[in-house]
């Protein structure tokens, strides 16, 4: 793509804009189905937010948004994709490529944030033990930094090489994000079943990640399992607990664990805090 005519403020502001409308569109959607009763039945923790939880995220999300814009600006002033006729089968692969790429991005770095030495850079993420809609833009700006220049960095250099089409690029930010708020619901969409269906071995539903928030340990890719189970990092109470979920009979305690027999009783162990 050839660097912008627009001057750089403006394309700052339509960025910051854009972004805003999206995440007012898609959060807010989200938070007015929190309000349903589906919603409320089919919760995967049937917990209250933490004490200032909400505030701390609409803080870090109003930045996010900020430095997203600031990072999409300087990248489209620099020329950062070398775009591509976007044919059908060009806009698919790009759309592939990235999503292949940020899955292993995002399990790597997620993974080692999780460190004792680096958690304070995820710390904010994890304000929420019971995710919100609001998690979703939820980070701290170094973290952010470390997420944007995987996805731009990897478009900067890729495209120099293969071509890749900017609407397949831009489709894939844009279910991203879309399945960012979703995976943040803690609301179980899937039925009973699906923990143990074969879909579930490549892709996870919303319990797969609000496990992640309640046991800090484990389940650090981003929208597939693939990675979690090959590198023997995915709960093996999952189907239980995604089930129970969906059943309606979410689990009260963060740290608690399903066993096989969770029709008749419940195993329960304290939270793994970090």
């Amino acid at each position: 793509m050839e660097p912008t005519s627009l001057p750089v403020v403006a394309v700052f502001g339509l960025a910051l804009l854009s972004f805003i409308a999206r995440a007012t569109l898609f959060v807010g959607t989200a938070i007015a189905f929190l309000q349903t009763r589906v919603a409320q039945v089919r919760r995967v923790y049937v917990r209250a937010f933490g004490k200032g939880q909400l505030k701390s995220e609409l803080r870090a999300a109003a930045l996010v948004l900020v430095v997203d814009a600031l990072a999409l600006t300087g990248f489209y002033a620099l020329g950062g994709l070398v775009s591509a006729e976007p044919t059908p089968a060009r806009t698919v692969g790009s759309f592939l490529a990235l999503a292949t790429w940020f899955e292993i991005w995002f399990y790597a770095t997620h993974r080692a944030m999780h460190h004792r030495r680096l958690y304070w850079l995820h710390a904010q993420h994890h304000v929420a033990k019971v995710t919100h809609p609001l998690t979703s833009l939820s980070f701290d700006v170094l973290e952010r930094g470390v997420l944007i220049i995987g996805a731009l960095g990897f478009i900067a250099v890729v495209s120099r090489v293969v071509p890749l089409s900017a609407p397949g690029i831009a489709a894939y930010f844009l279910v991203n994000y879309a399945l960012n708020v979703w995976a943040h619901l803690n609301v179980e969409l899937m039925p009973a079943s699906y923990g143990r269906s074969r879909l579930s071995r490549v892709f996870i539903s919303t319990t797969f990640h609000a496990m992640h928030h309640a046991r800090y340990t484990g389940h650090y890719g981003l929208f597939t399992t693939v990675l979690d189970r090959v590198l023997g990092t995915a709960w093996d109470d999952t189907p239980e607990v995604q089930a129970r979920a969906a059943r309606g009979q979410g689990l009260t305690t963060m740290g608690e664990r399903v066993t096989l027999r969770d029709d008749v009783g419940k195993a329960a162990a304290p939270d793994a805090s970090p």
